[in-house]
């Protein structure tokens, strides 16, 4: 599983796969994990697994307010190792309400982290005898804790990259959809990099012709304002009033328009300046 990683399968599956056959590969007959919430008040099981029945279940939760001693232990961050579990100061507490009703003897927690932070716990719980783990199980146990951890970096890693996705769509939906024609330029250079339908339509060229071209040779204004001081305009007050102008399309005529622009910082000092065009009306020479 470390090999092939996780992307082909749901959170879910990953971890139901991991305590399965963690108890079998031990042969323990109870292998569960938990996650905090409520502020790390509570711990939730995501899901436990019984070897003897070969069935999964879910949804009980601890109260730290019940368990004070344990959830102590665990926010400390080190693995729990009760060899016998009825008699261990961090798990005697479960003694009435856990140990003895399942029959558990003996057991190891530990802990699950991801991003620097605590998540939960992988609970490893021998039903029978007590007897003394022996390091190479201690060892297997800090292994399956870490695949966890891997399973819940990569899911989010995936779910980030899933919004980051649906927002990149969002956003091309919403600048190929507007009824204003919309031009991206390049704040220092005023060369067009990007430009949705609208503005092919305003301006008569297809996008690939208009990429590139200088926002001066698209559009003019009564006074002469170059691109370079529009921008510091644009930057001394975030935005600015709304221009009327004209712009020149393909055969040359002009069309009135009123103009909309915004400077926008990007990563690494980078500025662009979003213009969008609102047609007026064509007219002649005038504008």
């Amino acid at each position: 599983m470390a090999r092939r990683g996780f992307q082909d399968n749901r959170l879910d599956e990953v971890l139901r796969q991991l305590t399965a056959t963690t108890a079998q590969t031990l042969n323990i007959e109870r292998v569960s994990l938990w996650g905090l919430c409520e502020q790390r008040q509570q711990l939730e099981c995501i899901d436990l697994y019984e070897l003897s029945h070969d069935r999964h279940s879910n949804g009980f939760k601890l109260q730290a307010r019940h368990y004070p001693e344990y959830f102590r232990a665990l926010s400390r961050g080190e693995p729990i190792v009760a060899d016998d579990a009825l008699k261990h100061p961090s798990t005697q507490e479960f003694l009435r309400d856990h140990l003895l009703m399942h029959g558990i003897s003996a057991l190891i927690n530990s802990p699950i982290h991801a991003d620097g932070e605590l998540q939960g716990v992988l609970s490893i719980e021998r039903v029978g005898e007590h007897s003394a783990w022996t390091s190479v199980q201690r060892l297997f146990v800090h292994a399956v804790a870490s695949l966890v951890s891997l399973a819940l970096l990569q899911h989010e890693l995936l779910s980030r990259e899933e919004e980051l996705r649906d927002a990149l769509n969002l956003r091309e939906a919403l600048f190929n959809g507007a009824r204003d024609a919309i031009l991206i330029a390049d704040a220092r250079t005023g060369e067009i990099i990007d430009a949705n339908p609208q503005a092919e339509k305003l301006f008569g060229r297809r996008c690939q012709e208009l990429l590139g071209a200088l926002h001066g040779e698209l559009w003019r204004r009564h006074e002469a304002v170059e691109l370079r001081d529009l921008c510091r305009q644009i930057g001394s007050k975030g935005e600015i009033e709304v221009l009327r102008s004209a712009v020149v399309a393909d055969d040359g005529t002009l069309v009135p328009v009123e103009i909309s622009s915004r400077l926008v910082q990007l990563g690494r000092g980078q500025e662009i300046v979003q213009g969008m065009f609102r047609p007026l009306g064509r007219g002649s020479d005038e504008g």
